[in-house]
C-alpha cells in the first residue's frame, strides 16, 4: 500500500477572529463616532462646571468656547489618526442640525419666553427681524462685490455676493439665549434681543431660499416682486401652522383626560410641538417660525390644562434638550474645523468678510435703533425706547453660528462654494471664540453710556 497517498494534506489554519463585514465595520466606526461626541459632550460640561464653581466662567463667556476648542483639538486628532471614514462621521451634517439639534433650542427658547415682555416690544422685534435683517445681507453682498471687483479676493459674482450676504445675516439665538440667561438681563432687553435672533434666522433662511431660486435666470422688477410676495407668504404662513397646531393640542388637552397619564401627555405636546417645524419645512416654510410660535402658544394656552406633572416634565425635559442640542451645535463646529473634507480657504476672502460682517451688523442696529426712537417717541421720564446702551449690546450680541454655516453647505455647487464654506466657518468659530469673549467687560461697558443697568 502507498504511504503517500495516506498523507494528509496541508491545510490553511482558520483565523481566531473572523473577518469584518461592511455593515460591521460601519456600525463599529458609528459606535466610535457616537461614543467621541458624547465623551466631548461629558467632558464639556463637566469643564464649564469646574469654570464656573472656580468664578473663571464670566471670562470666558460660555461653554460654547470650551466646546468649539475641544471639539477642534479632537477634530484635528482624528484627522490625523483616525482614518477618512471615521472623520467623515464626525463632521458637520447640516441635515442632523437643522432636523434633530435646531429644534429643541428653538422649542426651550419659545417656552420658557416671557409673553408680555415678547408682545409688548413685538414692533421693535419685527422691525430689527426684518429691516435689519434684509439691511445686514445687503451691505455684506454689496460691500463683497466690491472688495472682489477690486480683486482683493476670489472672484464672486454678484448673486454668490448676495447669497454669502443672506447666509451672513444669520445671527446665532443659542449663545445669546445662554449669555443673557446667565447674566440676567432686563427682560425687555432679553426679549427684542431673542425675538431678533430667532425671528432673523427664519427671515435669513427665507432670503436665503429665495436668492437662490434666481441662480441662472436674469433679475427683473417682476422676480424681485415674486421674490418678495414669497417671502411675505413664507413667514405668515409657517405663523399660522405653529400657532395652528398649538391650538390644537390645547383643545386635545381640554377635551381629553390626558392627564389622568402626564407620561403620556408629554409625549404628545413634545410630538405635537416637533411635528410643526417638520411640517412647515416640508412644504418650504419656516420650521423655527412655526416651532417658535407653537412653543410660545403652547405655553400660554396649553400650560393651565396640564397635569402638575407634565408642566414639571415639560419644563425641564426641553431644557435638558436645549442644553444638550447647545453643546453638540458648537462640537461640532470645533470638530468640523480641521475634519471637514473639501474646505478651501481664502485669506483675503476670510479677512474682509470678518470687517463687513461688523460693519453690517452696526448698519443694521444702530440706525434702526434711532429710527425706531424717532418714530416712537417716549416722555423724558421714561427714556428713549431702545437706550443706547441697548443698542450697543443688539450690535454685540449679533453673534454668526451653526445656522449660517448650515446654509453655507445648502449652496449650489459652485467653483466658490467651498470657499464661501470654509469662510462661513471660519467667521462663526472667531465670532464666538474672539470677538464675544468678554461679556462682563461690555456688561459693564455698555452700562455706563446710561443710567441703566444690568438686572443682578
Amino acid at each position: 500500500m502507498d504511504r503517500g497517498d495516506s498523507t494528509p494534506t496541508s491545510q490553511p489554519s482558520p483565523s481566531v477572529l473572523p473577518e469584518i463585514g461592511a455593515g460591521e465595520k460601519e456600525v463599529v466606526l458609528t459606535s466610535w463616532a457616537i461614543l467621541i461626541l458624547i465623551s466631548l459632550l461629558l467632558s464639556t460640561l463637566i469643564v464649564s462646571y469646574l469654570l464656573e464653581q472656580r468664578r473663571v466662567r464670566r471670562i470666558f463667556l460660555h461653554e460654547s468656547i470650551v466646546a468649539i476648542g475641544m471639539g477642534a483639538f479632537v477634530g484635528l486628532v482624528v484627522r490625523l489618526y483616525g482614518g477618512a471614514e471615521l472623520t467623515q462621521m464626525l463632521s458637520f451634517d447640516h441635515r442632523y442640525f437643522f432636523n434633530l439639534l435646531l429644534p429643541p433650542i428653538i422649542l426651550n427658547s419659545g417656552y420658557d419666553l416671557k409673553p408680555k415682555s415678547f408682545f409688548r416690544n413685538f414692533g421693535s422685534i419685527l422691525t430689527f427681524a426684518f429691516l435689519g435683517t434684509l439691511i445686514a445681507s445687503f451691505v455684506i453682498g454689496i460691500l463683497l462685490y466690491l472688495v472682489s471687483c477690486l480683486r482683493l479676493t476670489i472672484p464672486l459674482t454678484f448673486l454668490d455676493c448676495m447669497i454669502f450676504g443672506s447666509v451672513l445675516s444669520s445671527t446665532d439665538p443659542v449663545t445669546i439665549i445662554a449669555i443673557f440667561n446667565q447674566l440676567k438681563v432686563d427682560p425687555d432687553l432679553f426679549a427684542i434681543v431673542f425675538g431678533e435672533s430667532v425671528l432673523n434666522d427664519a427671515v435669513a433662511i427665507v432670503l436665503f431660499t429665495t436668492l437662490t431660486k434666481f441662480h441662472g435666470e436674469e433679475t427683473s422688477l417682476a422676480s424681485i416682486l415674486a421674490g418678495t410676495t414669497s417671502f411675505v407668504t413664507v413667514f405668515c404662513g409657517s405663523l399660522m401652522i405653529g400657532t395652528l397646531i398649538a391650538l390644537i393640542t390645547a383643545l386635545i388637552l381640554k377635551h381629553s383626560h390626558l392627564h389622568k397619564h402626564p407620561a403620556l401627555e408629554s409625549c404628545i405636546i413634545t410630538l405635537l410641538a416637533y411635528s410643526s417645524y417638520l411640517l412647515s419645512n416640508s412644504i418650504h416654510l419656516s420650521g423655527i417660525v412655526s416651532l417658535l410660535f407653537a412653543s410660545i402658544v403652547m405655553k400660554h394656552y396649553c400650560y393651565d390644562n396640564m397635569s402638575v406633572r407634565t408642566r414639571r416634565t415639560t419644563k425641564y425635559m426641553f431644557r435638558v434638550l436645549s442644553q444638550l442640542s447647545e453643546n453638540f451645535v458648537f462640537i461640532y463646529l470645533g470638530i468640523t474645523l480641521f475634519a471637514k473634507a473639501g474646505l478651501v480657504f481664502s485669506p483675503g476672502l476670510t479677512f474682509f468678510t470678518i470687517i463687513i460682517v461688523l460693519i453690517s451688523r452696526y448698519a443694521s442696529t444702530i440706525p434702526v435703533s434711532q429710527l425706531l426712537n424717532r418714530l416712537n417717541p417716549q416722555p423724558a421720564s421714561l427714556g428713549p425706547l431702545i437706550p443706547s446702551n441697548h443698542a450697543w449690546i443688539l450690535w454685540w450680541a449679533g453673534l454668526r453660528g451653526a445656522i449660517a454655516f448650515a446654509l453655507s453647505f445648502e449652496m449650489d455647487a459652485t467653483t466658490t462654494a467651498p470657499a464661501i464654506r470654509t469662510t462661513t466657518l471660519i467667521v462663526c468659530v472667531v465670532d464666538q471664540t474672539c470677538l464675544h469673549a468678554d461679556a462682563d467687560a461690555w456688561r459693564a461697558r455698555c452700562a455706563l453710556h446710561e443710567s441703566w443697568k444690568f438686572a443682578e
